[in-house]
C-alpha cells in the first residue's frame, strides 16, 4: 500500500465526552487550536431543548436537546457554517474523502442502527461522530465516537447507509461539517450572553405546541394517553433512556449545561451572582427524578402515572424558573 491509500489526519485529538454533538464540536475546536471543553461547546451551541413528538415506536417521544446545536454553535462564534447535504450516498462519500484529503476532520450525522459497533436493533438518527481519516485499501473510515477513546474502523458501505436516514425529528442526507478554520470570537462575553439568552427564549417560546415549556404542557396533557399505548412499557422505558442514558450526560443534558454555566462565569460574572448554575443543577435534578419515575412506571404490572405526573409538574416549574431568570442577563 502506498501512503496515499491511508490518511489518518492527526494524532487522535478526541477526548471522550458525554454527548455526541458536543464531543464532536470539541474535537473540531481542539483540531483548530481552541481549548474549549465539551460543556463549553454545548452551551455556546445553545444545546438545551425540549421536543415532544409523535413517532412510530414508541408512539410518542421526548427529546431534550436542541435540533440545531451544531449550526447554532458556529453561528454564535461568528462562523455561519451549516450542514452540507448531498443527493446520493456516492456523492457524500466523495466529498468526505476530499475534505479528509485536504487535512480537515469532519463531523457527520448518522443513524446508530447502521454503525456495526453499536449492534443496535433500534433506529436512532442524528448521532454525531468525528471522521479523522480513511484507508482506501481496507475500505474503511477512521472515526471517534463520544465516550469511546479509540479510533474505530467503519466500513465505507456502513457509514454511507448511516449518513442517510429520516424520522419525525431528523432528516439526514449525508450531513457533514468540516470547517477550514475556526477562531474564538473577539467578544466572548457577548457570545456567551447571546447563547444563554437565545436558548432560554427558545425554551420559553409558547408558539409551538411540541416545543419547550409548551411541549412539556402537551406531554402532561397526554399522560393518560400513554397509559393506553399497546406497548406502554416501552414508551415509558424509552423516554427514561432518552432523558438519562442515551448520551445526555444525565439530567436531560442539564448537568452538561450547568458545567458550561460554571465555566462561563469567568467571562460573565453575572451568571454566578444570579445563581444560574445552581438553578440549572436543580433543573437537572428534576429531569433525573422524572426519568426515574418513567423507569419505575415501565416496570409496573399495569400503567401507573401519578408519580410521572408529579415529576413532570416539577420539571415545568424548574425550567420556567431557570429560563425566566436567565433572560435577566439582557
Amino acid at each position: 500500500m502506498t501512503e496515499s491509500y491511508m490518511r489518518v489526519l492527526i494524532k487522535n485529538l478526541h477526548t471522550p465526552g458525554r454527548h455526541c454533538a458536543s464531543t464532536g464540536l470539541r474535537n473540531l475546536a481542539a483540531f483548530h487550536g481552541l481549548g474549549w471543553s465539551e460543556a463549553f461547546c454545548f452551551g455556546i451551541g445553545a444545546g438545551l431543548g425540549i421536543w415532544y413528538i409523535k413517532s412510530n415506536n414508541p408512539p410518542r417521544m421526548i427529546h431534550v436537546r436542541s435540533a440545531d446545536i451544531e449550526e447554532r454553535f458556529f453561528l454564535h462564534i461568528g462562523m455561519p457554517v451549516g450542514w452540507e447535504t448531498y443527493e446520493t450516498q456516492q456523492q457524500s462519500h466523495r466529498e468526505l474523502i476530499k475534505k479528509l484529503d485536504a487535512g480537515l476532520p469532519a463531523i457527520v450525522q448518522t443513524d446508530i442502527f447502521y454503525l456495526p459497533y453499536y449492534q443496535s436493533s433500534t433506529h436512532f438518527p442524528g448521532h454525531v461522530i468525528t471522521v479523522w481519516g480513511y484507508d482506501d485499501d481496507k475500505k474503511v473510515f477512521y472515526i471517534t465516537d463520544t465516550e469511546r477513546p479509540e479510533l474505530i474502523e467503519v466500513e465505507y458501505n456502513a457509514l454511507a447507509q448511516a449518513r442517510f436516514c429520516k424520522d419525525n425529528f431528523f432528516n439526514i442526507q449525508g450531513n457533514c461539517i468540516a470547517p477550514a478554520m475556526m477562531k474564538a470570537p473577539a467578544n466572548m462575553q457577548g457570545t456567551i450572553r447571546n447563547a444563554i439568552v437565545y436558548n432560554s427564549r427558545v425554551i420559553l417560546d409558547t408558539s409551538i405546541s411540541i416545543q419547550g415549556i409548551q411541549g412539556l404542557t402537551t406531554f402532561y396533557n397526554e399522560l393518560e394517553l400513554w397509559a393506553q399505548f399497546e406497548d406502554w412499557k416501552w414508551a415509558f422505558r424509552f423516554a427514561y433512556q432518552v432523558i438519562e442514558k442515551r448520551g445526555t450526560g444525565g439530567g436531560g443534558f442539564r448537568l452538561i449545561y450547568a458545567d458550561f454555566l460554571k465555566e462561563a462565569t469567568a467571562y460573565l460574572p453575572d451568571i454566578e451572582s444570579m445563581q444560574l448554575p445552581y438553578y440549572m443543577q436543580q433543573t437537572a435534578a428534576a429531569w433525573t427524578a422524572f426519568a426515574m419515575a418513567l423507569k419505575e412506571a415501565s416496570e409496573k404490572v399495569k400503567p401507573e402515572i401519578s408519580l410521572v405526573k408529579t415529576s413532570l409538574e416539577n420539571i415545568i416549574q424548574a425550567e420556567t424558573r431557570y429560563h425566566t431568570k436567565a433572560l435577566m442577563l439582557l
